[in-house]
Formats: C-alpha cells, sequence, structure tokens
C-alpha cells in the first residue's frame, strides 16, 4: 500500500524555505575519500581559543585527532541509524531554519492584540490564602499519598469528631495572611499553584501531587487581580508572543519541506 501525502496550503515563502535548503545541499561540501585533513584558518582561530586551556600543541593534536576519528567513523557507518547522531542533526537543522526565517520586531499594536487575546497569561494583584497540609514524599515514600487520604477524611468531618491531624511542615505560611500568586508560584511550582489557583474558595482539596510530595488546600480568600497593560507586562508579553510566532513558522517551515517529500507505506 503507499500513501503520498499531498502538500498542504502553505505561504509562498516557505516554499522558498524548501527551495533554498535545496540549494544549500547541492553546494554542501562533500566529505572527500582522503586521508588529508586539511586545517584552515577558521581551524586555526579555534585551536587559538583553546591555547589558555590547554596550550597550543596539545589543542592542536586533539582537533586533528577528533578529526581523524571522525572521518574514520564516519566510513564505517558509524553516523547511520544513531538516535543521539540523528538528534543532533535534526536540532542543527532546526536552528538552519530559524536563521532561513528570521521574526521581525513586534509592533505596539502586535504586542496590545497578543495581550487581548492572552489576558489570563499576564495578570497582576493577584493574591491567594489558603490552608495546606503536606506529605512529603521523601519521609513517607509511597505511603505520603495514604496518609493524604485519610487526613482528608479526617478533615472533612466536623470538628468535634476529627482526630488528630499529622503532617509534614513546609516553609511556605500559607495560613495567616494573603500571598501574591507569583510568590506561591515560586514556592510551589507553576503547575501546583495553577491548580491551587483554580480550587473553590472554602473546599478541601483532592491530595494533589508536586515533585516534593503530597498536598492537601483549602483556598480561604483569593483576589483575582486585573491584566496588566502592555508596558507593566514587557519583555514578558513580548518573549511570549515571539514564542508563538516562532512555533509557527518552524511549522510551517516542517509543512513546507514534507510538501518535497513522499511518504511510502510498505
Amino acid at each position: 500500500m503507499k500513501i503520498v501525502l499531498k502538500p498542504p496550503h502553505i505561504f509562498f515563502g516557505f516554499v522558498v524555505v524548501a527551495a533554498a535548503i535545496g540549494l544549500l545541499e547541492w553546494h554542501s561540501p562533500q566529505i572527500e575519500d582522503s586521508n588529508t585533513i586539511e586545517i584552515t584558518e577558521s581551524h586555526r582561530e579555534f585551536i587559538r581559543q583553546q591555547v589558555e586551556l590547554a596550550g597550543y600543541n596539545a589543542a592542536m593534536q586533539n582537533w586533528i585527532e577528533e578529526e581523524m576519528l571522525y572521518r574514520e567513523g564516519l566510513k564505517l557507518g558509524l553516523d547511520k541509524d544513531d538516535l543521539i547522531v540523528k538528534r543532533r542533526v535534526v536540532q542543527k537543522m532546526r536552528f538552519l531554519l530559524e536563521g532561513m526565517t528570521p521574526i521581525q520586531e513586534p509592533t505596539a499594536e502586535q504586542l496590545q492584540a497578543w495581550l487581548d487575546k492572552n489576558p489570563q497569561k499576564f495578570q497582576t494583584g493577584q493574591s491567594i490564602q489558603f490552608e495546606h497540609y503536606f506529605f512529603s514524599r521523601g519521609k513517607r515514600g509511597d505511603q505520603a499519598l495514604f496518609d493524604a487520604r485519610d487526613m482528608l477524611v479526617q478533615l472533612r468531618k466536623p470538628s468535634s469528631a476529627k482526630g488528630a491531624l499529622a503532617s509534614d511542615p513546609f516553609p511556605l505560611n500559607t495560613k495567616q495572611h494573603p500571598l501574591p500568586l507569583d510568590q506561591v508560584v515560586r514556592d510551589l511550582g507553576g503547575d501546583l499553584s495553577k491548580r491551587i489557583d483554580a480550587l473553590p474558595v472554602g473546599e478541601w482539596s483532592e491530595p494533589m501531587n508536586s515533585a516534593l510530595g503530597v498536598h492537601l488546600v483549602k483556598v480561604t480568600h483569593k483576589v483575582n487581580g486585573r491584566t496588566m497593560t502592555v508596558q507593566e507586562a514587557g519583555a514578558a508579553l513580548k518573549t511570549d508572543l515571539l514564542a508563538a510566532q516562532r512555533a509557527t513558522l518552524n511549522e510551517a517551515s516542517s509543512a513546507a519541506l514534507l510538501s518535497t517529500y513522499k511518504v511510502e507505506l510498505k
């Protein structure tokens, strides 16, 4: 059975990318089937930069030895079907593609549009106060989850029916006063903080895992804050927009290259 992938709809510019890759492949120098190692000025400059660490003669000898072993490895086909080598080549190709599709500096209008589209990422004045019981996986191992479940049963009972509540100490004091949400993120991590922020006020959570252990949380007070301005969001807003644009361009570049390939299922 043969499956041929049809070219997706892409911008003309990314067709140019595919053509440019082909041109690079045509002009790329091939490894000569020779035992002659040429030392160019760029090689000498690299060696000079290593002199301070190892000395000129040692650095030059090391480079020659690595070049020799690299060529011998290619002769033996050691680069074929090697996952590490393959991933390194893929990484270098991604860098090459990114260099061929530069991203322009975002305008004020683009930054504002991105902020309007993603207000939840850029909030200020958020604070949260919560009760927190922690069960260390380092101390309790897998028993931490079972102890947290037993504690949750106690916490959900009326006060008069609760038994002894024993958990492990945690450095972040969350019960006495509201904390800025960004501080909670720093102390508890982004994933756990998001889950805590999403909890309803006044209810004990189910056991929540983190890298440190298991947590039981009851949010007692929350201030939602407001969306930042473009100026307040600053570099974080710009970085987030550029990352999204780069991901889109990378996807389109890959699609342009893929359109030049025929994929067969045999």
